[in-house]
């Protein structure tokens, strides 16, 4: 990803926390251990989506 410097680490894993990327505007879904261990199944997506939906609206 050579046009978003810094979104991953040096093994190749995006610099989040809890799904909110490093970069302003990235964010991640789905991820191995994103938020909860359950973070990088399906239904667990469908918990993290509204969290992150509102940490999008709340820095609109």
């Amino acid at each position: 990803m050579s046009g978003l410097p810094d979104a991953l680490d040096a093994a190749g894993q995006p610099v989040h926390t809890d799904g909110v990327g490093v970069l302003p505007g990235l964010y991640f879904a789905g991820l191995d251990f994103a938020s909860t261990r359950k973070s990088g199944i399906i239904l667990a997506i469908a918990k993290e989506a509204p969290r992150l939906v509102e940490h999008i609206v709340g820095h609109s």
